[in-house]
């Protein structure tokens, strides 16, 4: 009675086919079985939904699950930001204190060192931002479920 329709998606079959198919499942000559059963409830769904994209109730609760994607990428952003800011700051100073000791400018030295620290603590204050969005994308979506 499903041959052809499963795997299927619902919303490329014309209307006429998909009521046809319905007629045929509310009318069965033996009891539904579950893969049939199935069939009819997202052919209901889709008659019933035309606007929705998806096949069946269910899709449309786990999309409101996930994240949204441009919050992702600002978060995979900040934090290849604080491990760019931290190398490079990292590189940089210490070829500064490098060429501060050849050269025996003790100044120049503690410079490198500061520089060093600054760019570790802003790196990792990114990283920290990013961690924090995670989270609070993360306690958004825990009490929109509840």
């Amino acid at each position: 009675m499903i041959r052809g329709w499963t795997g299927k998606n619902l919303r490329e079959k014309l209307k006429g086919d998909l009521e046809d198919k319905l007629k045929e499942l509310n009318n069965p000559s033996e009891g539904l079985n579950y893969e049939e059963e199935a069939l009819r409830e997202k052919i209901m769904f889709v008659l019933n939904n035309p606007d929705t994209e998806s096949d069946s109730p269910n899709d449309d609760n786990d999309s409101n699950r996930s994240t949204p994607k441009a919050s992702t990428s600002v978060e995979d952003n900040l934090d290849i930001l604080g491990n760019v800011v931290i190398s490079l700051g990292a590189f940089s100073c210490s070829i500064l204190i490098l060429v501060a000791m050849i050269e025996e400018q003790f100044f120049f030295v503690i410079w490198g060192f500061v520089g060093i620290l600054s760019s570790l603590i802003s790196g990792y204050i990114l990283k920290g931002l990013s961690k924090i969005i995670i989270l609070l994308t993360a306690s958004q979506v825990s009490n929109n479920d509840t």
